[in-house]
Order: structure tokens, then sequence, then C-alpha cells
């Protein structure tokens, strides 16, 4: 009986700035050549996730991965490599001194390459990063039969054109915290539509939930002692009650917003056909839209995942710290290239 393989993997991503150059750092483990940040990828953790992580505990950048460039093997160390293109978010250079000599954007070119960049193999990965016309589409996936979970999706396009920003993550994560936290950021007179609060008990135990306007307004969908025969797992849902003032609340932000709040696309919300069509047909209608979905596959949520507008940003506990800024940004441009 052979031994299972055992392979470590790492990643890395090549970054530029407005001018073009690429930010690069040396390290005390290989101080002579310049390289790209990155590092190991932790046990169950993604490898956009440990990207993003890697890059900005080397150098204090916040990036957003766009697809990938390359992947490469190390024979000797069983390690695989994967190089993402990916686009600066915000940041001033901060280094770890522990571990990071230097961080800086370099130029480049043909004539300085050899300059900074002194190992082939980094030379290599460099080179198509920065050649590469197209980024490679990255998945990730929880499977496990007969659950299949798209966790996150990057398709290899600047995200400048996207304008369908959905978050997904396990339940409880912070989803519906955030969503509340950008629609603060951006301004309450951009966005229009609802989120999902939970009720809860005297005990702090979650008994049902209630739609919430961005305007304030609030209807109880879902409760535990609802005597309706609609039913998801403990809850009983009101399908009317919802189904009216969710159609109302996304008419209006139709016609007076920019940004159309649908917190959450979620089981309990599909069970109204008339939502399942105004949800298509916002997003058809080319809409800038901030939503949630939840990560368990539905068929008809599945559909909504898979098209090419939307940006499927996954929360966990190391992204929901982070990401509040880097999705206002992308929901602004979305906004001023719409004007």
């Amino acid at each position: 009986m052979h031994e299972q393989s055992k392979h470590l993997i790492a990643v890395s991503a090549l970054v530029k700035n407005e001018m073009g150059h690429v930010l690069m750092v040396r390290t005390h483990l290989r101080a002579e050549t310049w390289e790209l940040p990155g590092g190991f990828v932790d046990a169950g953790e993604s490898l956009e996730v440990a990207v993003c992580r890697e890059f900005l505990e080397e150098t204090g950048v916040v990036i957003r991965p766009i697809g990938v460039s390359g992947v490469y093997y190390n024979e000797r160390l069983h390690v695989l490599s994967v190089v993402f293109n990916a686009d600066y978010v915000s940041g001033e250079i901060t280094i770890q001194p522990e571990e990071i000599l230097e961080a800086n954007f370099l130029h480049l070119d043909a004539t300085k390459m050899d300059e900074y960049i002194k190992r082939p193999h980094l030379k290599s990965r460099i080179l198509d990063a920065l050649n590469v016309v197209h980024s490679i589409p990255y998945e990730a996936w929880n499977l496990n039969p007969p659950d299949y979970k798209l966790l996150s999706r990057i398709d290899g396009e600047h995200q400048n054109a996207k304008k369908v920003f959905l978050l997904t993550g396990k339940p409880r994560t912070g989803k519906s915290t955030l969503i509340k936290k950008l629609i603060n950021k951006m301004g309450s007179e951009l966005c229009g539509g609802f989120y999902t609060e939970e009720i809860t008990n005297s005990n702090d135990n979650r008994i049902g939930f209630r739609c919430v306007s961005v305007d304030g307004d609030s209807v109880e969908i879902a409760n535990v002692e609802s005597p309706s025969e609609v039913r998801i797992g403990r809850y009983g849902i009101d399908i009317g009650k919802f189904e009216k003032f969710a159609l109302r609340v996304l008419q209006e932000a139709i016609i007076l917003k920019k940004v159309i709040v649908i917190d959450e696309i979620g089981f309990m919300q599909m069970l109204s056909s008339s939502f399942q069509r105004k949800v298509q047909e916002i997003i058809s209608e080319n809409r800038i839209v901030l939503g949630t979905v939840p990560l368990d596959s539905h068929p008809e949520i599945d559909k909504i995942k898979y098209i090419k507008e939307v940006q499927l940003v996954r929360i966990n506990e190391f992204t929901r710290d982070v990401i509040t800024e880097l999705l206002a940004t992308d929901i602004l441009k979305a906004i001023e290239s719409s004007v």
C-alpha cells in the first residue's frame, strides 16, 4: 500500500501600482534576491484567503486577487506554488521585520529584471504574471456529498466590471452586520432595500427573523412559534408578509437609489416566486446589488452565484476584518462607472 502523497502549498501575488511598478520583497531567508510577497497556506485555508493574509502580513497592503497566472512545483521540497495576479486595494508599505528585510515597488523592465531577481525560478513566475493576458479562474469549494458549497470564485477579470456583490459564509459569521457597516460607510442616501435581523428571546436564543428596510421599516417573517404550515427547520415562515414587504422596498430602491440591498437571498426568501423574479429582474437590468447568499446549494440561488456580473465574497474570521473597505471601494467604483 502506497503512502499518501503529502505536499506543501505556497501562494504569492503580483500587484502593480499606478505606474506599473511591482510590489516586491527581500526576505532574511533569500536576502540576495527580490521576490513576490507570499507564503504557505494554513490547513483549512483557501488559497485566495491565504494570499491576502500573507501579503498583508509581509507588506501592510490589502489586495484583491483577480485570477491565477501560473502554477509551479518544487520537486525537491514537494511545494506547489500558485501565483495570483491581484489588484492593490489600500494600505502603505509596512514590513514584518522578523521575516522581511525590505519591500518596495520596483520597475521590472527587461533591462532591470536580472538586477533584482537572482533565482531563475522566481524570474520565470514573475515574467509569466507580467505577461499574462487573461488570468485563469480560481474556485474554492467545500465538497461533502450531497452538499456542494461554492465558497468563492475569482474569474480572471478585474473586478471593476462587477456590479453584483454577494457575501457568503457560515451562519452567524457577521454577513448582515457587514451589510449594515457598508450601508453606513457609503451613506444610506445611496442605498435602498432590506437586511435581515435575528429575533432573540430573553435568554439571547434565536427564535425568529425580521426584515428591516434601509429606511427603518420592519416586518417579522419567521418565528419558532408561528402557526404557519410553511416551515424551514423549526421556523414557521410568513411568505405573504415577506413578499409584500420585500417587493415594495425593492421597487422603491430601484426608482430612488443607486445600490440595491438584498439581505438575504436565502432559502426562506426563495420560497416566494415573486421575490425570485424580482431579484432576477434587478440583476438583469444591470443594477448595483449588495446582498448575501447561503453557502449551501440551492438550484435557484446557484444560478445567481454563477452570473458573470457577480462577485462572490466569502466572509470568515479573517476576511470580515478587512473586507469593509475593499467592498465599499468596489461598490463606489461601480457607481462611478454607471454615471
